[in-house]
């Protein structure tokens, strides 16, 4: 039977060591699921919202158990850890309150003769694959409105984190216990061999967070059967600052942006395009901001970035660093690999930098902050959009309104002015180009989740000859 090591990043020890499902299971899981979709699509609206809602009290008692499992599975500072169960309740209390609404039947046409009505079914069997940065909200932010509209789940987390995808097992597992129907619900563990063989089985939808290039293995992978596709997928986040911006601001809010979680956010600022009046006085800023991020053990409640998940991160960043360095580029704070056991690493800002290194164009995924100087905003706005990704963007100004035509000129899925990353809840989430396909939030988002059926009923007119 094959094993996957789950690994302590802070301190490179094996916490667990877990067994790979099978193709038989896999195979079993989708057919438990597809068994237990009839009942379950066939449950009201009413009942669906209640079984959610049963899930919050379970939830906040294991809180802080579910927070130190990613702490300690992936690295990230106990205080961001503790905050994604709370995410969770947050997205059930939102959609409990919103799901009849976005999915209440609409009449689009009627005359004499006719009336079109949308309406909005459930799917089948959705086949959820999920990544180690964010290893419940990732889960939960498309389960929720998967069930809620009448589908039943499988679901297969990333082999960083599935310590974590047991635990969250554990919680529909205890919901069973309450009544919650059997297979609606079901685990799958496994490497990117498990998640290939999934998406050949016979589901309906697959939804996927990671990288673009899974992103388009699952695309190949689906294509004899036409599932339908909901991919959030890779970023190289763009960031112009105007010659108008705060600069105390705006240095603080993109440097602990883009070392957020060290650099491991889909959503991350990965360039910054500066404004040439006021570049030094930028980088300066930068820097000093940079210094003054807490690195150490994220199970300490004043760390503020800890290790990357895994060697194969840090070696993608070492990579990068050392290709922008080659080629001209000037290490202003940072680069380096710490000493101590772990896979830690210093948060880094990177000057005289060209559209040539990998650092400026390939996800780097990582605590890096590359600093671009431009002439003006169309050069910056044209470097921004000069690239195969496209899922958020942002402009700092305090000129709202010149902000606000510059982010609409962003080839991006979400675009901010004085803030970047996704938008509050209820906010549509999802990228364009290669960094995805679909929407989630919102009920544009919700309807994913469905087959949108349009009813043609024709009325019956008697004519005299």
């Amino acid at each position: 039977m094959q094993k996957i090591k789950s690994i302590n990043p802070a301190t490179e020890e094996v916490i667990e060591e877990i067994e790979v499902d099978s193709l038989e299971k896999v195979k079993e899981s989708v057919k438990n699921a597809r068994k237990a979709f009839p009942n379950w699509s066939k449950t009201s609206i009413d009942e669906r919202i209640e079984w959610m809602k049963k899930l919050i009290p379970i939830i906040e008692q294991r809180r802080q158990e579910l927070a130190d499992t990613i702490t300690k599975e992936m690295g990230k500072p106990i205080s961001m850890s503790i905050n994604e169960p709370l995410g969770v309740i947050s997205e059930i209390n939102f959609y409990s309150k919103n799901i009849k609404e976005f999915l209440k039947e609409e009449v689009v046409f009627e005359n004499e003769e006719e009336k079109d009505i949308l309406v909005y079914e459930p799917l089948g069997v959705v086949a959820i694959i999920t990544p180690w940065n964010f290893p419940i909200a990732t889960v939960f932010s498309p389960l929720i409105p998967a069930l809620l509209c009448g589908n039943t789940i499988v679901l297969k987390p990333s082999e960083q984190t599935l310590i974590v995808g047991k635990k969250i097992n554990d919680l529909f597992i205890e919901l069973e216990s309450k009544g919650f129907p059997k297979h609606v619900f079901n685990l799958i563990l496994g490497g990117k061999e498990t998640g290939k063989q999934l998406v050949q089985q016979d589901v309906d939808m697959v939804t996927f967070t990671g990288s673009t290039r899974a992103g388009k293995e699952i695309m190949k992978d689906s294509a004899d059967k036409i599932h339908k596709l909901l991919l959030e997928m890779g970023g190289k986040d763009p960031a112009i600052v105007c010659s108008d911006a705060d600069i105390d601001f705006a240095a603080k809010s993109i440097v602990r942006n883009a070392c957020r979680n060290t650099g491991q956010v889909c959503c991350a600022i990965e360039r910054v395009y500066v404004k040439d009046d006021i570049y030094d006085q930028f980088v300066k800023k930068a820097v000093e901001e940079a210094k003054a991020i807490k690195v150490g053990n994220p199970e300490k409640q004043e760390t503020e970035m800890g290790p990357f998940v895994a060697k194969f991160q840090e070696e993608i960043c070492i990579d990068h660093i050392n290709d922008a360095k080659k080629k001209g580029a000037k290490i202003e704070f940072g680069g380096n690999k710490a000493e101590n056991k772990g896979y830690f690493f210093e948060p880094t800002i990177i000057t005289n930098v060209n559209n040539n290194m990998k650092v400026m164009t390939d996800e780097t995924f990582g605590p890096v902050v590359p600093i671009m100087k431009v002439n003006s905003l169309d050069e910056a706005i044209k470097y921004s959009n000069n690239s195969v990704y496209g899922l958020t963007g942002s402009v700092w100004t305090k000129n709202i309104e010149k902000g606000n035509k510059i982010a609409h000129k962003l080839q991006v899925g979400v675009a901010g002015v004085n803030a970047h990353g996704g938008g509050a809840q209820g906010s549509a989430w999802g990228g364009v180009k290669e960094s995805g396909l679909g929407r989630l939030g919102t009920k544009e988002g919700t309807h994913e989740f469905t087959n949108v059926k349009t009813l043609r009923i024709k009325k019956i007119i008697k004519t005299n000859y």
